[in-house]
């Protein structure tokens, strides 16, 4: 007897990728098949995601047939009240994701078996807790900030493998750790029978691991059950062609109506701001003045690449997703004075700031040059950059507000700083925007001029 196991992940709110998925479990999943999917699936770079905090999007996902789901950082980013109404409505399991007091979430299944042919498949998921280089808790400062939190994931599936003991046949891990920690997982829990992978994007089907890209692939794998036996014998992906799936794009439709019913309330705006995402310009002012107002700092930096067009009317969560499509919070960090000049003059490099700005929650299509607070005055030719009038001091530490896209040093590499020695804030940039639509000071003040 054959049963096949189906994988997708970091689907990031592909419904291109979705549409051709739901066709395919359509034609071919039969009732002794299994479909996973390992997180990431809900972006709120989506619409369909932003407007109900992912239920229209988990609803077109069980249209296709799923049985089980982990949890990836991108469904912790809907913060505690949303996912605790989605794991008690949706089959989303989860062996170390508890809330920021490190109390379990009502209603979230730490492992799942399911039964085929008589056999027992154990089905564990855990969400990002180490990086890669195996420290701790390294993704805590930012699921804190929803009342989240994540558990050392090998204790905790170690506790599940412990808990059902004897009473599995196979086990399926169902990770959201990236390659390179599972990789130290399994040296740790060796007794793993396949590692279905995903947050690090890559495409790998080798042995008794599979990872499907960034919503690119559908992984598979084939199970042979003979007697007592369970053997694997195949492992693969499958690239899916483009073909006409009516049904999946009315359900989509329907989707998208009811998100922008939601989001395209008409927000009030004191005036509309251009942008530029290679020149100074109002709204990236308007932004660096903006992070001042929210937190003190001695003087806020922000990357064009943060924007994608003018704030023009009419103005609605929908227009500030689409133009601020990232997902990046307000961070405070200190950086030396000659690392800030550095990145400066990296700014009027034109072919350094035309470059694809692609980095770990960026969704923007181009990197930038960079903007400054109104208390903020560069002079290109001879360079100086001054601070509340006095000119910069190489040596001097500087508190600098911005988002974690800087403070990681993404792109512009001398403005960074460790998570350990910064402060990370609730919002994402968008959202403070959102605060200050209506802030006459701000609109004003993102006219100053503050290169010349």
């Amino acid at each position: 007897m054959i049963i096949n196991f189906y994988h997708t992940n970091d689907i990031h709110s592909n419904y291109s990728f979705l549409r051709k998925v739901h066709k395919f479990m359509m034609e071919n999943k039969t009732e002794n098949d299994i479909y996973l999917d390992g997180g990431d699936y809900c972006d709120l770079m989506s619409v369909v995601v932003d407007s109900d905090k992912g239920e229209s999007a988990l609803d077109l996902l069980m249209e296709c047939k799923l049985d089980l789901m982990g949890i990836g950082n991108n469904e912790i980013d809907l913060e505690f009240d949303s996912l605790s109404k989605l794991v008690n409505k949706y089959p989303m399991i989860c062996s170390n994701l508890t809330d920021a007091n490190d109390k379990d979430i009502p209603g979230l299944k730490k492992s799942e078996i399911l039964e085929k042919f008589g056999k027992k498949f154990l089905i564990l998921s855990s969400a990002p807790y180490f990086d890669d280089k195996g420290e701790h808790g390294k993704y805590n400062k930012f699921f804190e900030l929803g009342n989240l939190k994540t558990q050392d994931s090998i204790k905790s599936l170690k506790n599940e493998l412990n808990k059902y003991k004897g009473k599995y046949d196979y086990i399926i891990y169902l990770s959201h750790s990236g390659h390179i920690v599972d990789d130290m997982i399994l040296k740790e829990i060796p007794e793993m029978d396949f590692i279905f992978g995903a947050h690090t994007h890559i495409i790998k089907n080798e042995g008794n691991y599979s990872m499907s890209g960034r919503g690119e692939a559908l992984g598979k794998i084939s199970l042979d059950i003979s007697g007592n036996k369970i053997k694997l014998i195949e492992n693969k992906q499958i690239y899916l062609d483009e073909i006409e799936n009516e049904k999946f794009d009315k359900l989509l439709g329907k989707k998208i109506k009811h998100a922008e019913n939601i989001m395209s309330k008409e927000l009030l705006l004191n005036s509309e701001l251009k942008f530029n995402p290679f020149e100074e310009n109002e709204l990236i002012n308007f932004i660096c003045d903006a992070l001042m107002k929210y937190k003190k700092a001695d003087l806020a930096i922000m990357h064009n690449g943060i924007a994608e067009n003018d704030l023009v009317r009419p103005v609605s969560k929908k227009s500030l997703l689409k133009i601020f499509p990232s997902k990046l919070n307000p961070t405070i960090f200190h950086v030396k004075g000659i690392n800030i000049k550095e990145a400066v003059k990296q700014s009027f490099d034109k072919k350094f700031i035309t470059q694809s700005g692609k980095g770990a929650g960026f969704r923007g299509s181009v990197l930038g040059t960079l903007g400054f607070s109104k208390n903020v005055k560069v002079q290109k030719n001879p360079f100086n950059i001054f601070i509340n009038n006095e000119l910069i001091d190489d040596e001097k530490y500087y508190k600098v507000i911005s988002d974690d896209y800087m403070q990681r040093g993404t792109w512009y590499k001398t403005i960074c700083a460790s998570d350990a020695d910064s402060k990370f804030y609730k919002y994402f940039i968008r959202d403070l925007v959102k605060i200050y639509l209506t802030d006459e000071e701000l609109f004003n003040s993102s006219k100053i001029k503050r290169i010349y």
